[in-house]
């Protein structure tokens, strides 16, 4: 064999030798896992700091009005309420002569549907101090994590003793994570002697929530599949193991305590528990129930004997 043969088969070991190194593969899919993640955090405004909700529709007001800071607290779907704060800050000669005070009483009322749901009052000469607020959601949970709640109802504000209406200006503030808050100020209407101004104020669940929501979701899925082929394969090779049971019983656990783990979760119930939930426990629990039934009838197939083959010195001689 020639010097030049060698080479060439040195050459060809080398070659079939080499790999290609999958690190720079690995590292620019995490970069581009990581990009992606920052652009879901900018755009659902999680690093937002602004509480603030606009209110679109004729809300501005001056000289002697009201001031009416509303702060959104928390929306429970689940009671289909909002619970808010309201602060009457005063303007003009409804100026209090003490910081913070309010100089004539004031009735607040928000009424729904035609019904006074509340009724918030403040006496004169008095400091006004935040009062909570309950109105009730048009929508529940059942569209978890895409809900849309909102809130349609009619505010008045008035003097208590005189019961003169008096003009106020909505400023609303959202600190209900994480949901997003739009309000829409309607023209006011004059009903038994008082000026309804309708407000609605519409909700949903920021870009974030709902991607997380999503990997949870995909985690239950994939997990379901994995269960379906790593039985499926191990009945057809007759590899079945008590592990596999085990396996399927902590896979049937994990899926509702994934679920109580999903951002701002609703009881179960939602449409997403009946279309991916749901669904996948049944396929596991079958699995569960079948591979524990077989591997109980293998293994207590001792006990199913009446005699047995006598392996000792006895039955060799």
């Amino acid at each position: 064999m020639t010097s030049t043969q060698e080479s060439q088969e040195e050459r060809a070991k080398t070659q079939r030798a080499r790999k290609r190194n999958p690190a720079p593969i690995v590292l620019l899919v995490a970069v581009v896992l990581l990009a992606v993640y920052y652009v879901v955090i900018g755009v659902s405004g999680a690093l937002r700091t602004s509480t603030a909700v606009p209110v679109t529709g004729p809300n501005a007001q001056t000289g002697n009005s009201m001031t009416l800071r509303m702060s959104v607290q928390d929306i429970d779907l689940t009671n289909r309420v909002l619970q808010a704060n309201v602060l009457p800050i005063p303007h003009g000669n409804l100026v209090g002569d003490k910081a913070g005070e309010i100089s004539k009483p004031l009735r607040i009322e928000v009424s729904s549907g035609g019904v006074t749901t509340s009724v918030v009052t403040f006496p004169g000469q008095s400091v006004v101090d935040p009062t909570s607020l309950t109105l009730t959601l048009d929508r529940g949970d059942t569209s978890y994590p895409f809900d849309q709640p909102f809130a349609n109802f009619q505010m008045s504000v008035q003097n208590d003793k005189t019961g003169a209406s008096v003009p106020f200006e909505l400023d609303l503030s959202n600190s209900a994570r994480p949901w997003v808050l739009d309000a829409t100020r309607g023209s006011a209407e004059t009903q038994n002697s008082r000026t309804l101004v309708p407000i609605t104020v519409d909700g949903h669940r920021d870009v974030l929530s709902v991607v997380i929501v999503s990997f949870y979701v995909l985690a239950i899925l994939f997990t379901t599949l994995m269960a379906v082929v790593t039985i499926g394969s191990a009945i057809l090779r007759r590899k079945l193991e008590f592990s596999n049971v085990i396996w399927l019983s902590a896979t049937l656990l994990s899926f509702p305590a994934l679920r109580s783990a999903m951002p701002g979760a609703p009881p179960i119930g939602t449409t997403l528990d009946f279309v991916f939930l749901f669904p996948c426990l049944v396929l596991v629990a079958i699995m569960f129930v079948w591979t524990g039934a077989y591997m109980l009838w293998r293994e207590s197939s001792v006990f199913r004997r009446s005699s047995f083959d006598d392996d000792g010195p006895s039955a060799a001689a």
